[in-house]
């Protein structure tokens, strides 16, 4: 039972974390890797660099970290 509440928790934080993503192109990095996108697809699906989008990895590893999303 414990697990199920923080499982809700967990995902009722993430949701939040994602619903106030006001960058649509981190909005949409996340949605593509909730799909198992690869980081060649988002690359090429966005027409974005390879840098690019370790800086916006990066920038969203930071935020999640501090909205309290464990990964």
């Amino acid at each position: 039972m414990e697990r199920r509440q923080n499982g809700g928790r967990q995902r009722y934080i993430v949701q939040q974390f994602v619903k106030n993503i006001s960058d649509d192109t981190e909005r949409l990095i996340c949605f593509l890797y909730m799909r198992n996108a690869s980081d060649k697809e988002i690359c090429k699906q966005l027409k974005i660099s390879q840098d690019r989008l370790e800086v916006i990895k990066l920038k969203l590893a930071i935020d999640m970290k501090n909205a309290g999303i464990r990964f």
